[in-house]
């Protein structure tokens, strides 16, 4: 809890609360599209994830699991150990469901490669949108950039792809239960027991892969509708691959810094960089922007403690009637 709460609380200690109010009051009610459109992609994320639970997934609820998504994903976005705590979180909180551990493991790491994967050909797309119907509003140097950037995780892309479809061996070494084997030797054991399991995964089950990884896509294209509606509210005339690439570079920006609670600097850094990659270099939108993304995040936080709550309320009552069963 204190690795949860700290980092939060650090967050919101660093939120000027006034420009916050200043920047919504100038966008008023249209405020709302952007909660409307993050809890879009929120729930199409959680679509991508469901299918992976395959035959388990009718244990579930699709809100109950939007639940437990919405809590690991505010953890993994404000805790040191980023996505790593967050998936470990959702693993935990999915036990009371009666969805054996290896499916759950399984369909989190799963779903968080089609997410990988769904956002490189996204990012791979928009860069080449940019390069060939916006050149002439790039700075030479940015063409290059763009260009190493769009080869670079292409072929991230495709090795990823080819280790997907490599010969799966299903064995869970036995050194990872050994008490006096060395937890990084664990970890690593356990990583390559569940990168096997998501290999086995796409090769015995490849529609409901690729279904994931088509949700996961549709989920990354309505997030970025944030960056764009947010500019289309400020007045500018942009097209949504601007928002899309925008969203992208942005992601790619916090990746180096996933580690920062809540990326504080971070994301202000990514806003302001693909901001000028794309020609808008006004020192007041780009605080506009970073405020009304932070604020947007100041709300799913806070829906984040209640769903937790909710989390919490579903596990006990689980437990008292799996005691009574026993009973």
């Amino acid at each position: 809890m204190a690795c949860i709460l700290i980092p939060i609380g650090v967050f919101i200690v660093n939120t000027d609360f006034k420009l916050v109010w200043q920047e919504i009051s100038k966008i008023g009610f249209r405020f709302v599209y952007l909660i409307l459109s993050t809890f879009a992609a929120y729930f199409i994320g959680t679509l991508a994830w469901w299918i992976c639970l395959d035959k388990e997934r009718k244990r579930i609820r699709i809100m109950q699991l939007f639940v437990v998504r919405q809590v690991g994903e505010t953890v993994g976005l404000y805790n040191p150990s980023s996505v790593v705590g967050g998936d470990l979180l959702k693993n935990q909180l999915l036990r009371p469901y009666a969805i054996s551990p290896a499916t759950a493991a399984e369909s989190i790491v799963v779903s968080r490669i089609t997410v990988v994967l769904s956002q490189l050909l996204l990012f791979i797309i928009a860069g080449i949108w940019l390069l060939f119907y916006a050149a002439d509003k790039l700075p030479t140097v940015m063409h290059y950039v763009l260009l190493v950037a769009i080869v670079v995780l292409l072929l991230v892309k495709i090795m990823l792809l080819r280790l997907l479809n490599q010969k799966a061996i299903i064995k869970e070494d036995a050194t990872i239960a050994t008490a006096n084997t060395s937890i990084w030797r664990k970890v690593v054991q356990k990583a390559k027991f569940l990168l096997a399991e998501a290999k086995l995964f796409y090769q015995e089950k490849p529609l409901r892969f690729w279904q994931s990884y088509a949700l996961s896509l549709l989920h990354w294209i309505i997030g970025s509708l944030e960056f764009y509606l947010i500019l289309l509210f400020l007045g500018f005339d942009i097209h949504i691959m601007h928002g899309v690439l925008l969203d992208m570079g942005v992601i790619i920006v916090k990746s180096f810094g996933a580690f920062v609670p809540g990326q504080l600097g971070i994301e202000e850094l990514g806003n302001k960089l693909v901001l000028t990659a794309v020609g808008i270099q006004a020192t007041s939108v780009w605080l506009a922007v970073s405020i009304l993304r932070r604020t947007r995040q100041l709300f799913w936080i806070f829906i984040g403690f209640i769903c937790y709550g909710f989390v919490r309320k579903s596990v006990t009552l689980n437990l008292l009637d799996h005691g009574s069963i026993i009973r």
